[in-house]
């Protein structure tokens, strides 16, 4: 078992505390039956006090319910809320994989790889605002990208947010951070983080100006394929060339040898006698 920080003990209300993961604010956990999961530490906002102890405030216990309700692929779970020691804690699915913040620095991520996933993360915001949720809290580090590139939205806000647009913001401001991060002031990312300062930008909007970036990243990544075998092609052409001028003069100088070697030569001389030759 790791230690655990000293502000977590080493259990709340069942759970086992393996290591801290934000300070003071979320830990990584183990449940009954070995099952990992995210505690996270419920601010003082949510909360009415009730003699010693806090409970959650109505509204807050509502919007928690709907969210653990949720059977959404893309988000994780709520698994339940817990009560220790005077605190309140949500306990959420652990999800493996890196940050979005993280894995978008990788060296491997390509600029269309990175607008695949903004493309996939914008549709799951979109698909919570259908069902009435507004996320509330998306930043880089709420956003999980797993080892196959998929990503997954953890700790939806138990905070009222109701205004769609306020994810909207959220996701343009995560976008220009990511852009910024990467080193591309001309990334195409702050095209399409620039939707949300336009009067009419919805996610709709970001949603289909991604697609269209996807697809011409994907044309331009064609053409530079298309470009270098043609390169290719040409300097297979070069060298085929000078292998049969060189197979054609080998050849040739083949010929003229075995030629020579079959054409009888000139007689000899007549070899002089020894007498001609003493004086």
């Amino acid at each position: 078992m790791i230690d655990p920080p000293s502000s977590w003990g080493a259990e709340i209300g069942g759970y086992e505390i393996r290591r801290e993961l934000l300070p003071g604010l979320t830990a990584l956990a183990i449940a009954p039956g070995n099952r990992a999961v995210v505690l996270k530490r419920l601010d003082s906002d949510c909360l009415v006090q009730s003699g010693e102890n806090p409970r959650l405030h109505p509204a807050i216990r509502d919007r928690l319910a709907r969210v653990r309700e949720l059977a959404h692929g893309k988000v994780a779970n709520l698994h339940g809320v817990e009560h220790d020691r005077g605190c309140v804690y949500l306990v959420w699915e652990f999800v493996a994989g890196q940050t979005l913040e993280d894995w978008a620095m990788g060296k491997n991520v390509s600029p269309r790889d990175l607008l695949m996933t903004a493309r996939e993360l914008i549709l799951t915001i979109e698909s919570l605002h259908a069902r009435g949720i507004v996320h509330g809290a998306i930043h880089g580090r709420n956003v999980i990208v797993d080892a196959a590139g998929k990503l997954k939205l953890t700790h939806v806000s138990p905070l009222l947010y109701t205004d769609p647009r306020h994810d909207l913001e959220s996701v343009s401001k995560l976008f220009r951070e990511l852009a910024a991060q990467r080193g591309e002031a001309e990334s195409p990312l702050e095209n399409l983080a620039s939707e949300a300062q336009e009067p009419d930008g919805t996610l709709r909007s970001m949603e289909t100006r991604a697609a269209s970036l996807i697809d011409l990243r994907r044309d331009e990544a064609s053409e530079a394929v298309e470009a270098e075998l043609d390169l290719h092609r040409r300097r297979r052409s070069r060298l085929g060339a000078i292998a049969v001028v060189l197979m054609g003069l080998g050849l040739g100088y083949g010929i003229k040898q075995y030629v020579q070697h079959l054409t009888p030569g000139p007689p000899a001389p007549p070899e002089a006698s020894a007498a001609a030759v003493e004086p």
